[in-house]
Protein backbone atom coordinates (compact mmCIF):
# COMPACT_ATOMS: atom_id res chain seq x y z
CA UNK A 1 0.00 0.00 0.00
CA UNK A 2 1.29 3.44 -0.93
CA UNK A 3 2.09 6.20 1.53
CA UNK A 4 4.47 4.15 3.16
CA UNK A 5 7.46 7.09 3.20
CA UNK A 6 5.57 8.61 6.01
CA UNK A 7 4.81 5.83 7.87
CA UNK A 8 6.37 2.87 9.55
CA UNK A 9 4.89 -0.60 8.90
CA UNK A 10 5.02 -2.76 12.10
CA UNK A 11 5.06 -7.19 11.36
CA UNK A 12 2.23 -9.20 13.93
CA UNK A 13 5.09 -9.96 15.73
CA UNK A 14 6.55 -6.21 16.31
CA UNK A 15 2.75 -5.59 16.96
CA UNK A 16 2.53 -8.02 19.67
CA UNK A 17 5.81 -6.75 21.35
CA UNK A 18 5.30 -3.05 20.82
CA UNK A 19 4.38 -1.36 24.05
CA UNK A 20 1.46 0.70 22.29
CA UNK A 21 0.06 -2.52 21.23
CA UNK A 22 -2.04 -2.57 24.44
CA UNK A 23 -3.85 0.54 23.08
CA UNK A 24 -4.92 -0.80 19.94
CA UNK A 25 -8.24 -2.60 19.15
CA UNK A 26 -7.73 -5.63 18.49
CA UNK A 27 -8.67 -6.40 14.60
CA UNK A 28 -10.79 -9.27 15.53
CA UNK A 29 -12.76 -6.40 16.58
CA UNK A 30 -12.19 -4.35 13.74
CA UNK A 31 -12.72 -7.17 11.23
CA UNK A 32 -16.44 -7.70 13.14
CA UNK A 33 -17.13 -4.19 12.42
CA UNK A 34 -16.10 -4.58 9.00
CA UNK A 35 -18.09 -7.54 8.18
CA UNK A 36 -20.88 -6.06 9.83
CA UNK A 37 -20.77 -2.62 7.36
CA UNK A 38 -19.80 -4.93 4.29
CA UNK A 39 -20.31 -8.33 4.14
CA UNK A 40 -17.17 -10.38 3.34
CA UNK A 41 -13.81 -11.13 4.81
CA UNK A 42 -10.30 -9.94 5.11
CA UNK A 43 -7.26 -9.98 2.48
CA UNK A 44 -4.43 -8.47 4.29
CA UNK A 45 -4.20 -5.94 7.00
CA UNK A 46 -1.05 -4.14 8.33
CA UNK A 47 -0.28 -1.72 11.47
CA UNK A 48 1.24 1.75 10.63
CA UNK A 49 2.95 4.29 12.96
CA UNK A 50 2.07 7.81 11.66
CA UNK A 51 4.15 10.73 11.79
CA UNK A 52 2.14 12.62 14.41
CA UNK A 53 1.89 9.83 16.61
CA UNK A 54 -1.09 8.06 15.63
CA UNK A 55 -1.35 4.34 14.52
CA UNK A 56 -3.76 3.22 11.97
CA UNK A 57 -4.41 -0.39 10.64
CA UNK A 58 -4.68 -0.46 6.41
CA UNK A 59 -6.77 -3.38 4.89
CA UNK A 60 -7.47 -5.02 1.83
CA UNK A 61 -11.63 -6.13 2.27
CA UNK A 62 -13.29 -8.32 0.19
CA UNK A 63 -17.10 -6.87 0.52
CA UNK A 64 -19.61 -9.46 0.53
CA UNK A 65 -20.78 -8.41 -2.99
CA UNK A 66 -17.25 -8.87 -4.52
CA UNK A 67 -15.84 -5.74 -5.00
CA UNK A 68 -12.27 -4.92 -3.46
CA UNK A 69 -12.03 -2.22 -1.04
CA UNK A 70 -8.96 -0.56 1.06
CA UNK A 71 -9.94 0.42 4.20
CA UNK A 72 -8.22 2.87 6.96
CA UNK A 73 -9.02 2.71 9.95
CA UNK A 74 -7.41 4.04 13.65
CA UNK A 75 -6.14 1.45 15.67
CA UNK A 76 -6.50 3.19 18.64
CA UNK A 77 -10.34 4.35 18.60
CA UNK A 78 -11.82 1.45 16.02
CA UNK A 79 -12.83 4.63 13.69
CA UNK A 80 -12.73 4.13 9.85
CA UNK A 81 -11.22 6.67 8.31
CA UNK A 82 -11.00 5.66 4.81
CA UNK A 83 -12.57 3.06 2.50
CA UNK A 84 -12.06 3.10 -0.99
CA UNK A 85 -13.56 0.65 -3.68
CA UNK A 86 -17.18 0.59 -1.63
Amino acid sequence: MGGQAWAQAFSAGDQRSSSRAAEVVPLREVFSTLKSRYGGYQLDAELFSTSSGGMEYRIEWMSGEGRRMRITVDALSGRIIRASGA
